[in-house]
């Protein structure tokens, strides 16, 4: 890909080049790294995280490369006893790269590409919808064709192909699946500020063990609005999942989403003065190794404000219920924090991050509390945009 923008650089005469390097730094403690609800451990977690982006730009073409590598180290602070798992175990090198092209070929056809790469032991990567707390280590791989095409004003339709696979590095961490994904979207726009949103996906995930492999069918129609600096979302639909196997009960029911965006100003490019996003929705889980589903039920809030243009101040909250479809395990988990990101320079930034995060299980041993805090330091240049 970097042979690409080398040797096509006559061409970027016409458009625009974006070449970003960064490096961050970051240290973490933990009073309870490995989420245990009675052998709580406090690790502290050093990284340091190389990275680029490269971009290229016209006005119907636009094609991105970000990549980076996160070289993490962990550290016990507590007595570990023989034959427990030492926090140094969990070492290793992250990595996530993003290849983004996509071009309008005609005034109503768009086409693109996208390509996500992950090597992680972060459970949520796997599943937004997750409720795990281990930290195996594995890769994901998606792989994303699309398409939009314009009839006249009023209405658009897009496709979506995604290839998921997912690969574990040890068989007895996880279970390998691949998941293939068809994604229609209907659109008609009623005026400027309004448009409706027929969504429709059906994907099928096959595991390599012994888990049942499942079909799922999806349809929610969503209403957005944009007023003044905000932009509503409000949808509702229907999900079913019919496993391979008699073992595993098939599973439906309604699934829906209440969302609101806004930032003040409302086209700002960068740091915005103030912002909130706020999010609440319900679905299933998708990522289901040794046949655990429930329904998800998510709420998600993030506000931030820019204070004397140089201290940019957040808070967020995150609350999960997780109610498991077989037997009657039910879990509540929640999460809050702060943080301040002092803009230094232009390219140079420092921020300090606290923050508490509990789960309340019925079933006994899934209870946890974790307190945090955590340092970075980030530098970033854009040495060649034009």
């Amino acid at each position: 890909m970097l042979s690409f923008f080398l040797f096509t650089s006559p061409l970027f005469a016409e458009g625009k080049v974006t070449i970003k390097p960064r490096l961050d730094f970051s240290w973490q403690m933990d009073s309870n790294y490995h989420r245990s609800e009675i052998e709580e451990k406090e690790v502290y977690t050093y990284s340091v995280k190389p990275g680029f982006e490269l971009g290229y730009k016209t006005d119907k073409t636009t094609v991105s490369l970000d990549y980076s590598v996160d070289l993490l180290k962990y550290e016990d602070q507590d007595t570990i006893p023989a034959g427990s798992i030492n926090a140094d175990d969990h070492d290793y090198a992250a990595h996530q790269g993003i290849l983004s092209l996509q071009s309008h070929v005609s005034e109503k056809l768009l086409l693109g590409i996208d390509n996500l790469y992950l090597k992680t032991r972060d459970p949520a990567n796997a599943d937004a919808n997750s409720n795990a707390v281990d930290r195996f280590k594995y890769t994901i791989n998606s792989f994303s064709p699309m398409m939009v095409y314009t009839f006249g004003e009023k209405f658009s339709l897009g496709l979506k192909y995604t290839n998921l696979d997912t690969d574990y590095d040890k068989d007895i961490e996880g279970e390998d699946s691949n998941e293939d994904r068809g994604i229609l979207d209907f659109y008609y726009y009623l005026n400027s500020q309004t448009f409706l949103d027929l969504n429709y996906q059906v994907w099928t995930r096959d595991y390599d063990g012994t888990t049942s492999d499942y079909d799922s069918h999806q349809v929610m129609l969503n209403v957005n609005h944009q007023f003044n600096y905000f932009i509503f979302s409000a949808g509702a639909g229907y999900h079913t999942r019919t496993f391979d196997k008699n073992t595993q009960k098939d599973i439906d029911g309604p699934i829906w989403q209440v969302s609101i965006f806004g930032q003040n100003p409302p086209d700002a490019t960068g740091i915005p003065k103030s912002s909130i996003t706020a999010a609440l929705s319900q679905n299933f889980n998708d990522s289901g190794t040794g046949d655990t589903y429930f329904t998800s039920t998510i709420l998600d809030i993030i506000l931030t404000y820019l204070f004397y243009e140089k201290i940019n101040f957040t808070l967020a909250g995150y609350f999960q219920n997780a109610d498991y479809e077989t037997g009657s395990r039910d879990d509540d988990t929640w999460k809050i924090y702060a943080a301040l990101d002092w803009l230094i320079h232009d390219y140079v930034s420092l921020g300090l991050e606290t923050g508490r995060e509990e789960r309340d299980s019925n079933q006994a041993g899934k209870d946890y509390e974790n307190d945090y805090i955590m340092l970075n330091l980030k530098f970033n240049y854009d040495f060649a945009s034009k």
